[in-house]
């Protein structure tokens, strides 16, 4: 539980040729797995989850002739393809080759190589290293004095890219940070239990002392993780925000970032913001567990509601009267653009207490972000533009404050939860929600 996903790969199938760059970044102290790469098992099902820097052999398969490159070139796509993990970006490849004339083939085989369906699994960069220049080839032992010339090779090579570079460095910052944010959480711990016999005992009273004053005591079983998590992220963030910056690195974010001074940066359409806010503002099952009464969790519609007179039974309207009076939606074929959402709601003391009664959610609708309304009440609040789905269009989540409805608990668990509004964007919704309940009643003499 302690090992964290390795971050220098190394792939050979000559076993000599593999000790010697594994022993190489062992000297330099920086840890590397090595893979033996096998004609019939590859590399297996390995995930390679968090690699940043993929040493490949160019050659996998020595028995092939050596005017067949693109055989070899196929299996490094291959290998890409089955084993780069989803979320195990961004990473570099570097080929490691005898055949020094050859550096330059994998490069335009794998910029022409169709992988719209796994975008991920394409590297950032492609740089090249020639074996004879570390290694003897004969005897696969590491040439003296060239261990240092390889990692400076690496760096030198990584370091003309300064956007990697940059994000590189951002997540050493951010193991940093968690290394004191760590430290700091163990400072709570008494000074007279900081031995090996009471150590754990210590650090269960302030873990459970933090969850229980971050989600309230009848909680914290539901999901301790999570609540300790609400604790250190902001400790966290706090941190990496705050970290002092060296010169060498402010210089290199400036090096990184310069397309906003000539109007070339990411254009703000619809989809790049939906997709911006919603790793900001929305947090989605892949990520993370939601439950149907997880504060600010959205979720579908519940199909039985719209049976007979269930609609109206609830919100004194039609579901058309709705669409088209409150949400100010045209015809029947921008209805059929709209799905109906309920937003979970309520004070976030009763939510992190689990207090006793009915949970509250409030009527919502994810409108198409093209779709052209006329002026909307003011008991209606509406998110920025979302993009949730990876098939959806950009879509903005309007909730009406005077449609509210609250549900016993034993009735929502077989509600789907779709995504969940983040806290600072749940707050804006409660706060509008908020002030529209309570403005007062004004006569004005005109």
């Amino acid at each position: 539980m302690i090992v964290t996903q390795p971050r220098i790969v190394a792939v050979d199938n000559d076993a000599d040729h593999l000790t010697a760059i594994l022993e190489a970044f062992q000297r330099l102290g920086m840890p590397c797995l090595g893979i033996r790469y096998g004609s019939e098992t590859g590399i297996g099902d390995a995930k390679l989850e968090g690699v940043r820097v993929l040493l490949l052999d160019l050659r996998l398969v020595g028995a092939l002739i050596a005017t067949d490159v693109n055989t070899h070139y196929g299996i490094i796509a291959d290998i890409l393809q089955k084993n780069i993990s989803p979320t195990g970006g961004p990473f570099i490849l570097a080929i490691w080759t005898e055949y020094a004339d050859r550096v330059n083939g994998p490069r335009k085989y794998l910029d022409d190589f169709p992988v719209p369906e796994k975008p991920k699994a394409m590297p950032l960069e492609i740089l090249s290293f020639s074996k004879s220049n570390f290694i003897d080839l004969a005897s696969g032992q590491t040439l003296d004095g060239k261990a240092d010339a390889l990692l400076e090779e690496v760096e030198k090579k990584i370091s003309g890219n300064f956007q990697l570079s940059a994000l590189f460095s951002w997540e050493v910052d951010v193991q940093m940070a968690a290394g004191a944010t760590l430290a700091a959480l163990m400072e709570l711990v008494p000074a007279e239990k900081r031995n090996s016999v009471s150590y754990p005992e210590g650090l269960d009273e302030v873990l459970s002392g933090l969850a229980r004053a971050a989600v309230g005591k009848d909680r914290v079983d539901d999901d301790p993780r999570g609540a300790i998590s609400s604790v250190l992220a902001p400790m966290l963030a706090d941190r990496i925000l705050n970290q002092e910056n060296a010169p060498e690195l402010q210089g290199l974010w400036t090096e990184a970032i310069t397309r906003h001074r000539n109007g070339n940066a990411m254009p703000l359409t619809p989809e790049n913001s939906g997709r911006v806010n919603r790793m900001l503002h929305v947090a989605v099952p892949a990520s993370e567990t939601i439950h149907p009464d997880g504060w600010g969790t959205v979720v579908e519609f519940p199909a039985e509601w719209r049976n007979g007179n269930g609609f109206r039974n609830r919100f004194c309207v039609t579901e058309d009267e709705l669409l088209n009076k409150e949400f100010k939606l045209k015809n029947e074929q921008e209805y059929a653009q709209c799905r109906l959402r309920l937003v979970r709601i309520g004070a976030a003391c009763d939510h992190a207490q689990n207090r006793f009664g009915p949970i509250p959610y409030l009527l919502g609708i994810e409108i198409p972000h093209d779709v052209r309304r006329d002026r909307s009440s003011a008991a209606e609040w509406k998110s920025p533009v979302l993009l949730v789905g990876s098939n959806d269009k950009p879509f903005n989540l309007a909730v009406n404050a005077r449609y509210s409805v609250s549900v016993a608990p034993t009735d929502i668990w077989t509600w789907n939860p779709v995504y969940r509004l983040r806290e600072q964007l749940l707050m804006q919704l409660i706060s509008h929600v908020s002030d529209y309940l309570s403005r007062p009643g004004i006569i004005e003499l005109r």
